[in-house]
């Protein structure tokens, strides 16, 4: 058997490698799902927070209180982590429209891993709605290796960097979600967000 045609079958036998590849994001209820979808299955984005929950365990263990540790990492940990000053669990679904979503959030905290693809999703929507009304497209791409970096989110038809969204373990547990250059971000999101809502409000 010639050597080429050897790797060629070796090749067709090994099983197939899934790539995770980017998510494009118009606006409405088949995005909503598709966002839904990615933020669970995702491969590296999945392994990014499977690191994160294993460092939260590790701040955990290593916690000299042993009533505090036990209250973190116990049924309470929920209601323990939302007396934490300036803690809050995420709740449900925000900024259902573009024209009540003045402000959006920049970051956000989930106090247990289970809450983070419900975190992403609040933090990802005002982003995925400005570019609806703009007429354009948000593309999301999960990233490994680069620290707290969790997945960057790019504004297709605006002259802006793509923004990076992170996630780190907090020491008493719970989880911290946060956009780099949350000021530049605030600002690009206020100026782009009134053209796109003027816009609208002057077609027929």
């Amino acid at each position: 058997m010639k050597p080429v045609l050897l790797l060629v079958l070796l090749a067709a036998a090994l099983p197939a490698r899934a790539v995770d590849k980017p998510l494009r994001l118009s606006g409405g209820a088949k995005a909503e799902e598709a966002l839904r979808r990615f933020v669970v299955a995702d491969k590296r984005l999945k392994a990014s927070l499977d690191a994160a929950a294993a460092r939260e365990d590790a701040f955990l263990a290593e916690s000299r209180d042993v009533g505090l540790r036990d209250a973190v990492s116990g049924n309470d940990r929920g209601s323990l982590f939302e007396r934490l000053p300036g803690v809050k669990t995420p709740e449900g679904s925000a900024c259902a429209t573009l024209a009540a979503c003045a402000t959006p959030e920049l970051s956000a905290d989930a106090s247990a891993p289970e809450l983070i693809p419900d975190a992403i999703r609040r933090l990802v929507r005002p982003w995925m709605l400005l570019q609806q009304a703009r007429g354009s497209e948000l593309v999301l791409a999960s990233v490994s290796g680069r620290g707290d970096a969790l997945l960057t989110m790019t504004l297709k038809g605006l002259d802006a960097a793509p923004l990076t969204l992170n996630v780190a373990p907090r020491p008493l547990g719970g989880f911290e979600l946060w956009f780099d250059r949350s000021l530049v971000l605030a600002s690009l999101y206020d100026r782009e967000r009134v053209a796109a809502l003027k816009t609208s409000a002057r077609r027929p």
